[in-house]
């Protein structure tokens, strides 16, 4: 994970921001996922500064911007990790935008409405009622979730799934959870990891950002990743000499977004723990602390032999 995380940050451009790999300058919803990675890894996205600007910087100079549920669940819960107020961020309240994933006229995808609640929850904001329930009311007979909430089967997909099953569990609606898991199960490559949609006629390898998200729902409920054949192996598997991880085995080389979305998986932190990162990330690094402990008893060993001096 340190290899990824050092990649990444050698990647963060002048504005503090970060790119999405497919266009020059930064992108508001990779610099929020990128945040999420570096809470998720111990660090203060705060200090990660390149010209004198953060992460956290570019995002709150963008807040305007953030107009779409989906992309303001992602700032969201980035802030959080960070230690922001999600509802008063850049002078905006997040929150009543992503309320909007709700809002039958806005014809949010599941996958959005996922991200609210999970976004929601993390800022202790009212979730209206129908959320929950409407959740669960798109699962699929195979046990998955369908991007655009479609019930045509075969429609299901592992990341829009790994995103319900964390939304489901952060509600405590984990029995819901269930025949997600034997989808889960039933979907698994032979390397360990998952790709987007099996059987799909693109092409059925392993990828670095469904791998991801899969454990972070199996983290999130629980379970045993041993118990899975180890499916952090597979994401490891596609980590380049770089430390960027790549896509895929197909598509070789260095990925931002696959790196990005890697990184708290590979520090076993999922969604549902994104309150808890601002405490982890503002935690004073070990070494740090180690550093200061030595210094410490080093004083007070000279002060002991200086007043033992004196004594005689």
């Amino acid at each position: 994970m340190s290899e990824a995380l050092a990649w990444l940050r050698s990647q963060q451009q002048a504005d503090g921001g970060f790119s999405n790999g497919f266009a020059p300058g930064s992108d508001i919803g990779a610099t929020a996922d990128a945040v999420v990675a570096i809470a998720s890894a111990g660090d203060s996205p705060s200090g990660w500064l390149t010209g004198g600007r953060s992460p956290v910087e570019f995002l709150a100079e963008h807040a305007a911007e953030v107009t779409s549920p989906g992309l303001a669940a992602k700032v969201a819960l980035a802030m959080i990790a960070a230690g922001e107020d999600p509802r008063n961020f850049g002078g905006i309240d997040l929150t009543a935008a992503i309320a909007t994933a709700f809002d039958p006229a806005a014809e949010s995808s599941l996958y959005d409405r996922a991200l609210a609640t999970l976004a929601l929850e993390a800022a202790e904001a009212p979730l209206p009622q129908e959320a929950v329930s409407g959740l669960a009311a798109a699962r699929l007979p195979d046990g998955s979730f369908a991007f655009d909430a479609s019930l045509v089967p075969g429609s299901g997909d592992s990341n829009t799934t790994a995103l319900v099953v964390q939304a489901l569990l952060v509600t405590g609606h984990g029995a819901e959870t269930l025949p997600s898991y034997a989808y889960f199960r039933a979907t698994q490559n032979d390397d360990g990891g998952w790709t987007y949609q099996k059987p799909s006629p693109f092409g059925e390898a392993t990828d670095a950002n469904s791998t991801a998200l899969v454990v972070q729902a199996l983290l999130a409920g629980g379970q045993d990743l041993g118990a899975w054949g180890d499916p952090l192996r597979a994401l490891i598997a596609l980590q380049q000499p770089s430390g960027a991880m790549a896509f895929n085995v197909e598509t070789p080389g260095d990925n931002l977004l696959a790196t990005i979305q890697a990184i708290p998986s590979l520090a076993g932190v999922d969604l549902t723990d994104i309150p808890r990162l601002s405490n982890r990330s503002d935690a004073p690094n070990a070494s740090v602390i180690f550093g200061a402990a030595a210094i410490l008893l080093v004083l007070v060993l000279l002060a002991a032999g200086v007043v033992g001096r004196l004594e005689r």
